[in-house]
């Protein structure tokens, strides 16, 4: 048996929980104090090959080496941040702990793990499925579990801020899914009246096929489009210049509808003046949203308050 071999598996076992940890948490700590951390969690496999093995082993003792561990780890800033570092850990640690446990009955490695902890494995140089868990499988865990709670965390934000939008034109009547943006400054350079954007594939109910190649038109030519002399759209058509990130001015084709009333956060706003500017780019690539409004457009009448 070769102890030095147990007690550094160990001792990663424990810096990657703590690293887990504080990504689920999002802390910032320095790699000293998850050193520190790991460290002393660790100290309990030395303490197993000495006279204090009974102590060491009771439940309670095992608790204040946890305590111990966060507390190092993460400091001690007010009960709750402790509390729910606390709770974290000891989710990860029991999530890690069953997903090694099936690992090991899969494989069929030695059975007698389902009644021992890491902690007690004294087979050589340790068993070989926890050498392989910490070498490859926890830093693969670590990498797509940062990048899955990034995107929950950007998903998160963007449901805040998702509402429901009925536009009505002519007499028609179509809801969308839309995102409420504040980056959105877009104005008529006329009216100043706001311009929210919406795919033109959204809104094709409403629209006539003479509209949609106008779309067309003014994305190719940057000019305004020709109607023929009944349309119902012409006295509706505006043609809004605005600018992309990284792209010069260009044109977009807007309309003006009858009205929109707005969901969101348990109240509807109803307003008149603003435009509806259409695009034929996919707005979400998680298709969230269809649309885009315009922060300006919350200022209309409160026509309901459910909250």
């Amino acid at each position: 048996m070769y102890l030095d071999a147990i007690w550094l598996l160990n001792f990663a076992f424990d810096f990657l929980l703590l690293k887990m940890t504080g990504i689920i948490l999002k802390r910032q700590v320095a790699t000293w104090r998850l050193v520190a951390g790991a460290f002393i969690g660790s100290v309990i496999v030395v303490l197993m090959f000495t006279p204090a093995q009974f102590m060491v082993t009771h439940p309670f003792m095992k608790i204040l080496f946890s305590l111990a561990m966060v507390f190092v780890a993460f400091g001690f800033h007010r009960l709750k941040s402790f509390l729910e570092n606390l709770t974290v850990f000891y989710v990860t640690t029991f999530a890690t702990g069953g997903g090694m446990l099936a690992v090991h009955y899969a494989l069929q490695v030695d059975q007698r793990f389902a009644n021992e902890t890491i902690m007690t494995l004294t087979s050589g140089l340790g068993d070989p499925v926890s050498w392989l868990f910490v070498l490859v499988g926890f830093p693969i865990l670590l990498y797509f579990s940062r990048k899955q709670f990034d995107s929950i965390e950007t998903r998160r934000f963007k449901y805040d801020q998702l509402a429901s939008i009925t536009i009505s034109i002519e007499g028609e009547v179509i809801t969308l899914t839309a995102l409420l943006d504040s980056g959105n400054q877009l104005f008529d350079p006329i009216t100043k009246s706001p311009v929210m954007i919406a795919e033109i594939s959204a809104l094709q109910p409403l629209l006539t096929e003479e509209l949609i190649q106008a779309v067309d038109s003014v994305t190719r030519t940057q000019a305004w489009p020709t109607f023929t002399q009944n349309t119902k759209w012409v006295d509706r058509i505006r043609i809004i210049p605005y600018r992309a990130v990284g792209k010069e001015t260009t044109l977009m084709l807007a309309i003006k509808p009858d009205k929109a009333i707005i969901h969101h956060d348990h109240k509807s706003y109803e307003t008149t003046k603003f435009l509806l500017g259409l695009t034929k780019t996919k707005l979400s690539s998680e298709g969230d949203y269809i649309c885009i409004i315009h922060p300006k457009m919350l200022q209309g009448v409160v026509v309901e308050d459910v909250s």
